[in-house]
């Protein structure tokens, strides 16, 4: 097995696992209905270790099984792969392995999360989706505020705490793994580097 090819078995092993954590992430703003997102802390896991097109096949594979039982979430499959090519890319110029460093990637996946969430949410659902952000887009409108600028205003702020959040739960998940484990993924030698200084 060579530790750089892009799908490796350990990848491959990893992309479902990280698919049950978006899930479950996703399930539990639902079921809360808290208007940050917590469904791409798999693909930012995946990114962080393997890269960006293993972190956007696992962003748009969540997002197509969400979309089986809740069509609403197969266009934001499109906003799934630039997160996941951003957290590679991130991770690929160790943006990933130190606090500062998750704080400044956590901000750049938010805007790649907005830029590209938006205009789906504008244009294919009228500004809402019926999640917690929604309504709180709802209530921009509701003052006058155009669709655009509400659902952008919201966006920014509830992408911004939501990615900060998963980035950081990704980050305790790889400080988990033993070092024998995270050898084996194509950036994980970068973690293992930063927990030794």
């Amino acid at each position: 097995m060579k530790k750089n090819e892009t799908f490796s078995m350990v990848v491959i092993l990893l992309i479902p696992v990280a698919i049950a954590i978006n899930i479950v992430g996703g399930q539990m703003t639902s079921l809360l209905k808290i208007p940050v997102d917590l469904d791409m802390i798999g693909v930012l896991l995946v990114g962080a270790l393997a890269g960006p097109i293993p972190a956007a096949v696992t962003g748009v594979l969540t997002n197509l099984i969400n979309g089986i039982f809740d069509p609403t979430w197969i266009p934001y499959a499109f906003c799934a792969f630039f997160i996941g090519i951003a957290a590679g890319l991130l991770s690929k110029y160790n943006m990933m392995n130190k606090i500062w460093k998750l704080i400044v990637s956590g901000i750049i996946i938010a805007l790649v999360a907005t830029i590209t969430a938006t205009p789906i949410t504008v244009f294919f659902f009228g500004g809402s989706t019926g999640g917690g952000a929604s309504m709180l887009a709802a209530g921009l409108m509701a003052t006058g505020k155009q669709i655009l600028e509400s659902v952008l205003s919201v966006y920014i702020v509830t992408e911004s705490v939501g990615k900060l959040i998963s980035i950081f739960i990704a980050y305790f998940i790889i400080k988990a793994i033993p070092e024998r484990s995270l050898v084996k993924y194509k950036y994980g030698d970068k973690f293992i580097k930063a927990k030794s200084e």
